[in-house]
């Protein structure tokens, strides 16, 4: 190597070491606290003097393209916010924000000198906590929010980062507009924000979300501790897409923390409802109405696999159930939806009663149920145009017979209007002995029903309608508990019963079908399920039983 050569080096290799100490001193005495000064005077300047950022220390490495601040805090000047919302000249909600840690990786820095371009490949913000206060305005606000690029035009021409990630944050909403104010906490919240971009048009970019090509979240063992202490409340995950338009819920569990009519006790009667639902999709989400209106308007929803079981107490009670049909509940729930329709698939719904006289409990199931519920909606505007929910399952009665039911649900009514129409295909009756001897302490010998079809219309007051059961071969059996508990045969009832007062089949042969009439008064005590329980069975018990000798028969001690 000549000297000539030896000597560019030289020169060159110092211009570079020149060069890189004077961009780290630059960056430690000059740029570092220009980016500090100007943090803070954005920060003020954007937000008019409401807010303030503070931070513990801001590095930055111009080689790498990395920065990173810790201990940030974001914090509101509530005496200035408190004077102004009086003049209704500021926003609705107040913000605090407090972050362990904020990683940046890959700043364009060279691509922000010459063009004034700020692009950042990732934000990592590690363990924030934000605190959203909404308030209630005496006024009107003016409609003269800021625009984020007239915002950021005094610094930078856009703004784009490839991916924002919030880790392990803990989010805090409280609404103070309402009479009883409401606090809602998420802890250990994830957040994904994909392609940020802020510029002159981004705006118009529909595809966008809040400036984001997809917002995604994820929140894992959401537990609800005001429920009640009847109650447990929790999700598994909840996670949601914005550029998919989607809510996926893994998990619902509503779980009394008693059984039976140790619930039922402690409830003033009511019914113990407890259900699971394992995997809930929700499509084609309208994202305004859920983030401005709290409210989830959805064009359609898949619930897959759950279990729904409800136990009623046949015991008086003195708590009266007007006006708490599910469908009367659900309208005057303070969250609102409108869903086109909710397919539901592979269920099991279950209905058990205990029976104070026989002090035995019995039910009922349904097994691999599905279908479709058209027009969940309790929203009062969505209920001017339409007010009726149609739920329209089938599914397996006690596992072996096809079941089918269409409701209407007017959930307007303030009465709780309904109507029900439904049949159940053929089945051997003996297989409701784990019903009829609990319950009424009657055991069924033999029969089979080949269908039994039902039509009913009412409401909180009472159901009218019509039940048919067509069976043939019926023996029953009653029966008595003896002093050690064990059931036995009661012979002289028996047999007047079944010569006198049960009929064998429907039809008899060259005789028209017997058809029960319901005309059944709601006692105000018993659940909508009790009651449609009950309208039922009268139905059934007008298909089978004489008229004459009833009474003779309930002296005897049947009821």
């Amino acid at each position: 190597m000549t000297r000539k050569w030896t000597i560019w080096i030289l020169i060159i290799g110092g211009a570079a070491l020149i060069t890189v100490a004077v961009i780290l001193v630059a960056e430690r005495y000059y740029l570092r606290p220009l980016l500090v000064k100007t943090l803070k005077k954005s920060v003020s300047e954007t937000s008019d003097g409401m807010y303030r950022i503070e931070f513990e220390k801001l590095l930055y490495k111009p080689f790498s393209g990395k920065a990173e601040l810790t201990r940030i805090k974001l914090i509101p000047d509530t005496l200035l916010y408190r004077k102004r919302i009086e003049n209704s000249n500021t926003s609705n909600f107040i913000y605090a924000t407090d972050i362990d840690e904020i990683l940046l990786t890959n700043i364009g820095l060279f691509k922000l000198v010459v063009e004034r371009k700020l692009e950042i490949d990732l934000i990592r913000i590690n363990r924030p906590t934000v605190e959203i206060t909404q308030r209630k305005q005496s006024k009107s606000a003016p409609n003269a929010e800021v625009s984020p690029y007239k915002v950021i035009s005094k610094f930078v021409k856009s703004f784009r980062v490839k991916k924002v990630e919030f880790n392990q944050m803990k989010f805090a909403f409280a609404d103070k507009t309402k009479q009883k104010p409401e606090r809602i906490v998420l802890d250990k919240l994830d957040v994904d924000i994909t392609d940020f971009l802020i510029d002159s048009l981004s705006y118009l970019d529909t595809t966008r979300f809040y400036y984001s090509k997809n917002t995604a979240f994820k929140l894992s063992n959401l537990y609800f501790p005001s429920i009640g202490s009847l109650h447990d409340f929790r999700l598994d995950t909840i996670s949601f897409s914005s550029e998919k338009k989607e809510i996926q819920v893994k998990g619902i569990h509503y779980m009394p923390k008693f059984e039976g009519r140790q619930y039922t006790t402690r409830a003033n009667g009511n019914d113990r409802i407890a259900f699971v639902f394992e995997d809930i999709l929700v499509q084609q989400v309208d994202l305004k109405a859920l983030i401005f209106d709290k409210k989830l308007m959805a064009e359609r929803a898949f619930i897959q696999r759950g279990n729904i079981a409800i136990f009623s107490d046949g015991n008086p009670s003195t708590s009266s159930k007007i006006g708490k049909y599910p469908q009367q509940m659900f309208r005057e729930l303070p969250f609102k939806m409108n869903i086109d329709t909710v397919h539901v698939e592979n269920f099991v719904v279950s209905y058990a009663e205990y029976s104070p006289e026989t002090k035995s409990s019995g039910g009922v199931n349904f097994k691999l149920v599905k279908g479709d519920l058209v027009n969940v909606t309790n929203d009062t505007l969505s209920l001017l145009k339409n007010p009726v929910c149609e739920a329209r399952i089938k599914g397996l009665f006690m596992g072996k017979a096809l079941f089918t039911a269409d409701f209407t649900f007017n959930i307007a009514s303030k009465s709780g209007e309904f109507t029900c129409k439904g049949a159940v295909g053929a089945i051997d009756l003996r297989i409701l002995n784990p019903v009829t001897e609990p319950l009424s302490m009657t055991k069924i010998e033999s029969g089979k029903v080949q269908r039994f079809t039902f039509e009913l219309k009412g409401n909180e007051y009472g159901i009218v309608g019509k039940g048919t059961l067509i069976y043939h071969d019926l023996k029953a059996v009653f029966l008595k508990q003896d002093s050690d508990g064990n059931a036995k045969k009661r012979k002289l009832i028996t047999g007047m019963a079944d010569r006198l007062f049960i009929q064998d089949d429907n039809p008899w042969p060259n005789e028209p079908i017997r058809t029960g009439q319901i005309a059944y008064k709601r006692d105000p005590t018993k659940s909508y399920f009790a009651t449609l329980w009950r309208s039922l069975k009268q139905s059934i018990a007008r298909c089978v039983l004489e008229r004459r000798g009833l009474k003779q028969l309930k002296k005897m001690g049947r009821k």
